[in-house]
């Protein structure tokens, strides 16, 4: 029996000990603090010299998650070195709405340090209508949504897609998002012909039956 208590004497005895150095003893504090993946200045409630115990990565990743150009959020803390280790992915712009950008994921957010040059612009009627022709240009191949400058949706979620072909620009009527491969072959076949070299504009709304004009 006394050795029982013993044990349990001995275990509270560390249990003390250690919470108090976590938390209250000069051990343990935050000697630095590192943002990577980012260029944007973050600042958090983090201060050097805290508890190290007392930095709670659930609640910086929350916090920090709340910021709509953020896509992520690692925290670690190292006991060693003191060094609180914040790592931010960004969301990636793939189109212009308004004053806003678009990611893959369909996420609208202000530009912040990243390059927007040569992405398309999408002319909509509200952000939902943007957010949906986002998803339907990042659902194209590469090497053809390169050459998008401008997605416009009309009535129906239709679209209207200006392409950039050499030195000049093609308008392609293309429809609702559906059988986007056929009307891409559909429209390179075109292109290829030396009789199509001075077209303006293609109906794709319908790949078996387009129009040239």
């Amino acid at each position: 029996m006394k050795r029982h208590r013993l044990g349990i004497a001995t275990a509270i005895l560390i249990f003390v000990v250690t919470a108090y150095i976590l938390g209250w003893s000069t051990f343990f504090t935050v000697s630095s603090i590192e943002i990577t993946g980012t260029k944007t200045l973050i600042t958090t409630d983090i201060k050097i010299g805290e508890r190290l115990a007392r930095v709670e990565p659930r609640s910086i990743v929350a916090e920090l998650g709340r910021i709509k150009w953020i896509r992520s959020v690692e925290v670690s803390r190292n006991w060693i070195s003191g060094k609180v280790s914040i790592a931010i992915v960004e969301r990636t712009p793939i189109a212009i709405f308004n004053e806003q950008v678009i990611d893959e994921e369909g996420v609208s957010f202000p530009p912040i340090n990243q390059s927007i040059q040569g992405l398309p612009h999408i002319q909509a009627t509200d952000i939902d209508a943007a957010i949906t022709a986002a998803k339907f240009y990042n659902s194209l191949p590469k090497d053809f949504a390169d050459a998008i400058r401008t997605i416009k949706v009309a009535t129906g979620d239709s679209y209207s897609i200006e392409m950039s072909q050499g030195e000049k620009s093609i308008e392609l009527l293309w429809g609702q998002d559906g059988e986007n491969s056929l009307k891409i072959r559909v429209y390179k076949a075109l292109i290829a012909r030396p009789e199509n070299f001075e077209i303006q504009r293609i109906d794709l709304s319908a790949p078996h039956a387009p129009i040239v004009k």
